[in-house]
């Protein structure tokens, strides 16, 4: 039996290590893209962490719109537009904070654990995404009313 789009959609953004979220710059005249840990959620969410003294922060606090971005190994590409969402819950930074990435390198990022104050979370709920292999040169559209 073969995977559905979204199940093949799941396994390429749990396959990489980082995305690539773009935003837009802060004075909104240029596009901004960088790597970021981002975690797929069984909702199909995605939480991005990040130190609060990033440039991404004002970014996506002046327009919340954003889109990721995964490349596998096997040159698969997902991207996923959304809008980036505050996390504020301490229960959720802390569940992320014991579900992934190594103890040690999260308390190198915040020292004070899921109630640090530099500690920011988004959740992107993403409102499209599309998906290819990198050499096919046309996206195939991800049903979302499966999620």
């Amino acid at each position: 039996m073969s995977e559905t789009p979204l199940e093949a959609v799941r396994r390429i953004i749990k396959s990489c290590v980082y995305g690539q979220l773009a935003t837009v710059s802060a004075d909104g005249t240029a596009p901004r893209v960088r790597p970021v840990c981002a975690f797929l959620q069984d909702d199909f969410s995605i939480l991005v962490p990040s130190h609060k003294d990033t440039s991404k922060i004002e970014e996506i606090e002046n327009n919340p719109n954003v889109e990721l971005c995964f490349v596998d190994n096997e040159h698969w590409q997902v991207r996923l537009k959304g809008k980036a969402e505050l996390v504020e819950s301490i229960e959720e930074k802390e569940r992320l904070m014991e579900t992934t990435l190594s103890p040690k390198l999260w308390r190198g990022f915040f020292s004070e654990g899921p109630e640090d104050e530099r500690y920011i979370l988004y959740r992107v709920k993403p409102d499209s995404a599309v998906w290819m292999k990198e050499w096919e040169l046309k996206y195939r559209t991800v049903d979302l009313s499966e999620v």
